[in-house]
């Protein structure tokens, strides 16, 4: 699903380029259940950013189902972005004062379809977050835990083969984020959907099925659970 080739990326600091991502290779097969570890400033909020189409890259190959992502436009970037890749943060980035229905519609307004539908597919959506009680309800009315699963239907409203989630945790305590990580497994294992999730969590990494660590830039680690790291 995802092949990334000697992938490097640098920034513009003081009038030098620093290299955040150096020589990244990665391979995650479709149905794989993901987490990517590493200190602040390793490179995996870059390498998120990256994979999820939000940010160029300077040197390598980035492959998302076998197309080759340089060769896209950003009106076809952005398109893969609305129909193949869901989105959850930690900050929920949902619109407040709007109804959790509102927000999880939001990637539907790119599409040509009826309102009637994408409403359908919106409460489709919180069913299977299991708050579509909730639909109607404003965000700033919701728990921390409540507007995550928001941002979570929101993320596979379009049926997406990738859900990349940033510290989606973060905010919340212990048994809310339990509660959300069984929430991502069973998503993963049900729907056959891949997930990506960046973390500093070694309990959230625990979740998942493979886990990669970087540091300076570099992935060091790559190990399948209950295996052997294997180191890179």
């Amino acid at each position: 699903m995802i092949a990334i080739k000697n992938l490097c990326k640098t920034y513009p600091v003081d009038k030098e380029n620093i290299t955040i991502l150096h020589r990244i290779n990665l391979t995650i097969e479709q149905g794989e259940m993901v987490a990517i570890q590493g200190r602040s400033g390793a490179g995996k909020t870059t390498l998120f950013n990256v994979i999820g189409c939000l940010d160029t890259f300077d040197d390598g190959e980035y492959y998302f189902e076998n197309q080759n992502i340089v060769e896209l436009k950003d009106s076809q970037l952005a398109k893969l972005r609305c129909q193949k890749i869901g989105f959850v943060l930690q900050d929920f980035a949902l619109v407040t004062h709007q109804t959790a229905l509102f927000n999880v519609m939001l990637p539907l307004f790119f599409d040509k379809i009826s309102y009637k539908k994408m409403e359908k597919k919106a409460i489709k959506a919180l069913k299977a977050v299991a708050i579509e009680e909730l639909a109607n309800k404003k965000i700033s009315q919701l728990s921390g835990g409540q507007r995550q699963r928001v941002a979570i239907a929101r993320a596979i409203v379009n049926d997406p083969q990738l859900i990349l989630a940033d510290e989606p945790t973060g905010a919340l305590d212990s048994e809310t984020s339990q509660q959300i990580m069984q929430l991502l497994q069973r998503l993963n294992q049900e729907e056959q959907m891949t997930v990506l999730i960046i973390t500093h969590d070694d309990v959230v990494a625990d979740h998942c099925k493979r886990r990669i660590e970087i540091k300076d830039g570099r992935i060091i680690v790559d190990r399948l659970r209950n295996s052997d790291p294997l180191l890179v």
